[in-house]
């Protein structure tokens, strides 16, 4: 599956422009952009701003389903215009990095360098997510779950949305967290003495307790959303 910076060079390639000239044709249109930041766009230097992302929609008719999440054509043609709203604006959406949890084991710095790296996100409106994050959009994560541990709540290839300014255990909920340099989404219940009960969702995985002073467990975030495909009858 093809991800956010080779979709952009996917369209420029398809338009058969060089970094140079889709620069400066979106300059002549009042857009303030550069063929070195295009480039920097495209090699996942650094994740693409939201003018730009406007700007191939608005000006060369990109299907922002297809730039947003692969799904659909390229570009949009006057029949298929008529299916997207026509309220649809890219400036009002924020873009929280994917992360896969089985290669996102670690944590800290593991972490953080998987934020800056990765060539996927996953995308709400503002409006919407201001109702779930409570907090800035710099500290949301989010990991593409694996395991059946809280399966029946959140089940194997769903998405969550993490919250890390939440570390500390102040009240009982859904975690992300790292046990043994492995990522896992519990439910976690604080105990007295500094202790907390990990409790799966799935109840052939037994409780157990861990003290919160161990190097072995790490509390990642506070999971705020979560969301996959659900069984159809």
């Amino acid at each position: 599956m093809s991800n956010l910076p080779s979709r952009l060079k996917q369209i420029r390639t398809e338009l058969g422009l060089s970094l140079e000239q889709i620069a400066e044709e979106l300059i002549s249109k009042g857009v303030k952009i550069t063929s070195r930041t295009i480039y920097a766009y495209e090699s996942t230097e650094r994740p693409p701003a939201l003018p730009y992302l406007q700007a191939l929609i608005d000006y060369y008719e990109v299907n922002p389903e297809w730039l947003l999440s692969n799904r659909g054509e390229m570009f949009y043609s006057e029949v298929s215009k008529k299916s997207v709203p026509a309220n649809i604006d890219i400036s009002n959406m924020i873009y929280i990095p994917l992360l896969d949890m089985t290669t996102s084991a670690g944590h800290g710095s593991l972490i953080n360098d998987d934020r800056i790296l990765t060539k996927e996100f996953i995308s709400f409106t503002k409006t919407w997510l201001s109702k779930l994050k409570l907090t800035s959009e710099k500290y949301l994560l989010g990991f593409t779950v694996k395991g059946d541990s809280m399966q029946g709540d959140i089940n194997d290839g769903d998405i969550i949305i993490v919250n890390t300014q939440y570390t500390n255990l102040s009240t009982d909920g859904t975690f992300a967290v790292n046990i043994d340099d492995q990522m896992y989404v519990k439910i976690l219940q604080r105990m007295p003495g500094n202790k907390v009960q990990v409790i799966s969702k799935n109840t052939k995985y037994a409780p157990f307790i861990v003290d919160l002073s161990t190097d072995h467990f790490k509390i990642i975030g506070k999971v705020i959303w979560s969301g996959g495909e659900k069984d159809v009858c």
